[in-house]
């Protein structure tokens, strides 16, 4: 049913910011990686606050980050293949190196982000 299914996302959910605001990395791509292999959803991240954490390599392909504070955030090395980051805030986040494959940029704020090496193929909103 789908009101259990809607509990179990949001538990996720809370238990996938809990281990980027504690800047886990190795443990969140840990469950990133079983939660796929169960056939889980994309991880929803929508309007959260990860203002200024430190998520080197961090695999948020496919993540849902529309919305989402991501300023002076470090990306470097991270997967964004595929995420959405419609109307994110990714001021000054440093995105050195990072996949950003097939993203979704439209109305990102991007002033003084670093993209320096960043894989940008097929991103939408760059321009904007």
């Amino acid at each position: 049913d789908s009101g259990q299914r809607t509990g179990e996302s949001s538990m996720a959910n809370k238990k996938a910011l809990e281990l980027l605001k504690q800047e886990d990395v190795k443990e969140f791509n840990k469950w990133v990686k079983e939660r796929r292999g169960k056939g889980k959803d994309a991880v929803d991240l929508d309007d959260q606050n990860l203002d200024g954490l430190k998520l080197r390599n961090v695999d948020l392909s496919n993540a849902h980050l529309n919305g989402a504070i991501l300023r002076k955030t470090d990306l470097k090395g991270a997967n964004l293949a595929h995420a959405r980051l419609r109307q994110a805030d990714l001021r000054g986040a440093n995105l050195e190196g990072a996949d950003l494959t097939g993203a979704d940029l439209r109305r990102a704020k991007k002033k003084g982000a670093v993209w320096k090496k960043a894989t940008l193929k097929d991103v939408r909103g760059m321009d904007d």
